[in-house]
């Protein structure tokens, strides 16, 4: 369904727990993602807490063995950015149309207490981590700077007091569209049941509903998408 929705202005993106959890991780320690990941092409996902189940090790073989980058910002080890060796960089630009996109991940801090798998790697606060990436951003003269948001409740923080443009969010499986001041918050739910189409830069949001695998519906169509750069979420 995301190929039938996407074109070449359009940017696709996870939010994270995409390896895991469900009955196939427990045998491929995450490993069943890949044929995903390669099957839709993301342009870039971040990490949830789910995605270290399997400890740091293994989620770097999946990171390495994807086709998308990681992406994000407050993770580290052994005093160092988590993963960098392997690709995971705290943001990314990506140019569409003409426009200029930055995007930078975050996870949840409390992922540590809540996944003991997670062994020695760190993980940062969120605020000051996207006040960094988003500095970096915005003096590299992006138009736009994206948020692939792992936080849960800490989404509506981040939303208020950092200067981003959109927080495509996941963690929370209820599903979300809210405006707070200029800032886009969505959160598409759980389980791949539906996706977020945001375009650019109205922030308009449709959301799509897959329907066993095939293109099952969306809530509103748009009479004219030309000339505006599309985000999807899942």
């Amino acid at each position: 369904m995301i190929r039938l929705v996407r074109d070449a202005d359009t940017l696709v993106f996870g939010t994270g727990d995409n390896t895991s959890p469900g009955i196939l991780p427990l045998v491929t320690k995450g490993e069943q993602a890949l044929d995903f990941f390669h099957a839709v092409e993301p342009d870039a996902d971040t990490f949830g807490n789910h995605d270290f189940d399997y400890g740091p090790n293994r989620a770097l073989e999946i990171v390495e063995r994807a086709p998308q980058p990681w992406l994000c910002a407050n993770v580290e080890r052994d005093g160092e950015p988590f993963g960098r060796e392997a690709g995971v960089r705290p943001w990314q630009i990506f140019e569409r149309d003409g426009e200029r996109v930055g995007v930078f991940g975050l996870v949840t801090p409390k992922t540590a207490s809540i996944n003991p798998s997670t062994g020695d790697v760190v993980f940062t606060d969120p605020i000051i981590a996207a006040e960094d990436a988003v500095a970096e951003l915005r003096g590299e003269g992006v138009d736009y700077v994206v948020c692939l948001s792992h936080l849960g409740r800490g989404d509506e923080t981040l939303a208020a007091e950092i200067d981003v443009d959109v927080v495509l969010g996941g963690h929370n499986h209820a599903e979300q569209i809210e405006r707070l001041g200029d800032t886009l918050l969505t959160r598409p739910g759980v389980n791949g049941a539906v996706f977020f189409e945001v375009t650019l830069p109205d922030k308009e949001v449709t959301r799509h509903v897959v329907a066993d695998g095939r293109r099952g519906g969306r809530d509103r169509r748009r009479a004219d998408r030309a000339n505006r750069g599309r985000l999807l979420s899942r």
